[in-house]
């Protein structure tokens, strides 16, 4: 009997340390009509990299997308977007166009994009049931950009935000939304803007496309506080990011103690990236998903989900440094901090006294 529950803790060990990996060819179906960053390169690019590299038999791949039936997909949809913005992007099937300077759409297009939000719900399903405690959506179009009435930013419908409407459709009272990419997630902020059972965390260049994410933006009525901006300048590298996460992110989710994180995982914030101006390279990125792990011990679990990064060889070799870490496969070195990050700081606990006092 000793020998049978040594092996079932070691089982039970090692299903912890596994990694969901959810992937729909499909994805590749949203297609530009000219020369733009979010194509299905990012994709294809990132599927080699693990496969060559090995990560890929790391992972269990969850296939039964489709456990999330369409009218429960719509459902979610309609809890985070409004009836005319879903009517809208259902109108571009079979079309090629633009919706602004910024956002395409092909003949496949909505149907994509629906596809990627009932990954997003599958994933949170998988962890949720206990299933696996971790896992990667690699899905596209990104979400964070699109709000409430309105897709922008390359993003038709928030994949993020369906998720944590579904963590909460399943019984998930405090969940946390960390979003790292070098955009402001304008759109997460907007839909859960007055809401304190999910907190909003982002860290961004300022001033930058979308314009938004100043700290001085907290939130309303209920959800005063409950979004937290960190606005960065450019040129920020791996050890200002990690100091930033240390002293704001991590006291910030031990207070909260969220029952799920939901993470907006984007990589334009790499030094190879062409939209953006910051130098974080895939160690960076590793050790800011080392610390989100280890500050949210407690919660029931954790589900990446793509969004930005638009340089083949930096999204590639980030995605495959985060999954490593998430599968406990390697520990991130902490880069030292190069730049004086005080202002920041200070700003911050100005800001966020409630969470950092």
């Amino acid at each position: 009997m000793a020998n049978h529950n040594g092996e079932d803790k070691k089982l039970q060990k090692e299903d912890e340390k596994e990694v969901g990996i959810i992937y729909d060819d499909y994805f590749l179906e949203h297609k530009p009509f000219y020369s733009h960053p979010e194509n299905p390169s990012r994709l294809t690019a990132i599927v080699e990299t693990l496969k060559i590299s090995g990560v890929w038999k790391m992972l269990k791949e969850i296939e039964d997308i489709d456990k999330i039936p369409p009218e429960e997909v719509f459902d979610l949809l309609y809890k985070v977007h409004s009836d005319e913005h879903i009517e809208m992007v259902e109108s571009l099937k079979g079309h090629y166009g633009s919706i602004d300077a910024d956002t395409y759409y092909s003949p496949e297009t909505p149907s994509v994009a629906f596809r990627a939000a009932q990954a997003s719900a599958r994933a949170v399903q998988e962890v949720l049931e206990g299933k696996i405690k971790k896992v990667f959506v690699l899905a596209r179009p990104p979400g964070h950009h699109a709000t409430f009435r309105e897709s922008m930013g390359f993003c038709i419908y928030n994949n993020v935000a369906v998720a944590a409407e579904k963590a909460k459709e399943m019984g998930a009272e405090k969940i946390l939304i960390v979003d790292f990419d070098v955009h402001h997630g304008n759109g997460t902020q907007d839909i859960f803007w007055k809401r304190d059972d999910i907190l909003f965390f982002s860290t961004h260049r300022y001033p930058f496309y979308p314009g938004t994410g100043r700290f001085e933006e907290i939130g309303e009525g209920k959800g005063k506080g409950y979004t937290i901006n960190v606005p960065l300048p450019g040129g920020l590298s791996d050890g200002e990011y990690a100091k930033i996460y240390e002293e704001i992110l991590v006291p910030v989710t031990e207070k909260f103690s969220p029952d799920i994180v939901i993470v907006s995982a984007g990589f334009d914030a790499h030094y190879r990236d062409p939209l953006a101006d910051m130098k974080l390279t895939e160690e960076g990125f590793s050790y800011i998903t080392y610390l989100i792990l280890n500050s949210s011990k407690n919660s029931r679990g954790f589900v990446f989900i793509l969004e930005g990064g638009y340089d083949l060889e930096g999204i590639s070799q980030s995605v495959k440094e985060v999954i490593l870490t998430l599968a406990d496969a390697k520990s991130p070195e902490r880069a030292k901090s190069i730049q004086n990050i005080d202002r920041i700081l200070f700003e911050a606990k100005r800001h966020f006294e409630m969470w950092l006092k």
